[in-house]
């Protein structure tokens, strides 16, 4: 017989409909309720397969119906019906826990496709669940295997120590005796040094095998074992041939092998005469397959340190090597400014200097050795803070007002011996911005000697930093050219482009746009041109007030 249907319908010409002409004809056993409220009393008498229940009912409704199912926690398929336009419905009723759903004017093939969809999924759970009792069955020998199994795994929890190799041979006999019911366990390890089998560990065992412990170990049985590269189990007379420890009555010893070789053995022996199981051989036979797998790691292991070692060293010596270059970059500036200043001063004195007749030529060339002079000077005042910035690379709560007037200040002279004025905006209250401060004052000074580079004679440059609900504005403008909107959108490439044969008149030694955008994208900001023709243009960037990430 098929499944058992239950329709909750007080229509009669719907459930005569579906019950009548759609369900029964096709061997369902289906039976017609009127009420919700009769099928919640007696669930458990009437357990159908599946529920039909329309959503619209007098009195209980099928929400409610869901509801006090989900409360009694019983699982039975529902399929609710709803009229055209009510999808709505239908969506609240799957919330509440139903499977499927048929809209009215009721259509046979619909109905069919519905009720054989569920119907198939609750075969396929039935089959799940029966599948799941068959499991449950045989659970009781499965978990004894899961927990041996486990046992043998936790072995390896000591492995990426080589200092703890002897805890993991003590751990591989111990665990070996145990899983076999076994009086006694001990492993050999092969010494490639001396050529010989060495005892390295043993598990209960009598004070003459405990005697050979760290000292080499050979009989017919191992030396059989290590030519062979084979399982070997014997008990009984067969025994009283082997030049055994112990009184041993039954044993299994079992190679470990690496690289097709025997490194090393397991033997496990009991004093009476009752053979291993083949459940006990099999976790045995676990047990030597992980340790093959953890001694094998553990040579990796020693191998990696080594590696590991040696590049901590090559590390150590790169980090000498760039601080001996960068401590040699930072005298070499030092010296370099120092002769720079005096060149600098000098020409100054030179150029103040009364009673000497120079024609015009004279003065501009002396007036532009200076100015060249001034900028070599802040080149090396740049390189020179960059390397001392070199140890502050940790974000850091910083004004960005004291940023710009440091920038301001060192870039003045520059600006002045091309008779242009920086002029700077700053908000009275600090705006504080977490950065990586060195970086953006690179940004800003390239901004301004940027706009030096591109400002006309006689101009003035603008600085404004406006301190924003969620972010901090900074904007550098210039009164020199403008420039076209193909290039802005060129200018952070990094292909470099070229604006004007002259730029080079005023200097200029920040970084480049590109570079810019890395450092402002890096901090999570956002950095542009406006610009129009005979109007200058400006640069601005913002940064978000919020913690930003590595760059």
């Amino acid at each position: 017989m098929k499944e058992h249907i239950i329709l909750i319908e007080s229509d009669p010409q719907i459930s005569d409909l579906i019950a009548q002409q759609i369900l029964k004809p096709l061997g369902y056993h289906v039976d017609v309720i009127e009420s919700a409220s009769f099928i919640t009393r007696d669930i458990n008498k009437i357990s159908p397969d599946i529920i039909i229940s329309n959503l619209h009912l007098p009195g209980m409704s099928g929400k409610d119906l869901l509801v006090a199912l989900n409360s009694q926690r019983i699982d039975i398929p529902v399929i609710v019906i709803a009229p055209k336009g009510h999808e709505s419905d239908a969506l609240q009723a799957f919330r509440l826990g139903a499977v499927n759903f048929l809209t009215y004017p009721i259509r046979e093939a619909e109905v069919v496709n519905v009720v054989e969809d569920t119907l198939n999924q609750l075969r396929k759970r039935k089959e799940l669940e029966n599948f799941s009792q068959r499991l449950l069955q045989s659970n009781e020998e499965t978990q004894q295997n899961t927990h041996d199994y486990l046992e043998i795994l936790s072995i390896g929890k000591n492995l990426f120590s080589s200092e703890n190799k002897e805890s993991i041979y003590q751990m591989l006999v111990a665990v070996a005796a145990a899983k076999a019911e076994a009086d006694e366990s001990w492993l050999l390890v092969f010494d490639r040094g001396k050529g010989v089998f060495i005892v390295q560990a043993c598990s209960n065992a009598d004070s003459e095998l405990q005697s050979m412990l760290n000292l080499p170990y050979e009989n017919s049985l191992t030396s059989l074992v290590a030519t062979s590269g084979q399982i070997i189990s014997i008990d009984g007379d067969a025994l009283k041939r082997f030049n055994l420890v112990g009184n041993a009555e039954t044993i299994i010893v079992l190679p470990i092998m690496h690289d097709q070789e025997v490194v090393a053995m397991i033997a496990v022996q009991r004093k009476s005469k009752q053979p291993f199981t083949n459940h006990q051989r099999a976790l045995l036979e676990a047990i030597v397959e992980y340790a093959a797998i953890l001694i094998e790691n553990s040579t990796h292991i020693q191998k990696l340190e080594k590696h590991l070692f040696h590049l901590q060293q090559t590390g150590i010596y790169h980090r000498i090597d760039a601080d001996l270059k960068n401590d040699l970059v930072f005298q070499i500036g030092k010296e370099v400014q120092i002769y720079l200043n005096n060149l600098s001063e000098n020409l100054s004195h030179l150029i103040n200097q009364g009673g000497i007749r120079r024609s015009q030529k004279q003065a501009d060339e002396l007036k532009s050795i200076q100015l060249k002079a001034d900028v070599l000077l802040e080149i090396f005042n740049s390189l020179i803070n960059t390397q001392q910035a070199e140890n502050k690379k940790n974000l850091e709560k910083t004004d960005l007002n004291d940023l710009v007037r440091t920038v301001v200040i060192r870039y003045k002279r520059i600006a002045q011996a091309s008779q242009i004025s920086i002029k700077s905006e700053l908000p009275s209250q600090p705006t504080i911005v977490t950065i990586y401060a060195s970086q953006i004052m690179r940004v800003i000074e390239g901004l301004i000697s940027n706009a030096i580079k591109y400002s006309s004679p006689k101009s003035g440059i603008a600085i404004r930093v406006e301190d924003k609900s969620d972010s901090v504005l900074l904007m550098v403008k210039n009164q020199g050219e403008g420039i076209s909107e193909n290039i802005t959108k060129s200018l952070f490439n990094k292909k470099p482009v070229v604006y004007k044969a002259e730029s080079w008149r005023f200097g200029g030694i920040g970084i480049s746009l590109p570079m810019m955008k890395e450092i402002i994208s890096a901090h999570q900001g956002r950095i542009w041109i406006e610009s129009g023709y005979d109007k200058g243009f400006t640069i601005f960037f913002s940064l978000p007030h919020k913690k930003t990430g590595s760059n």
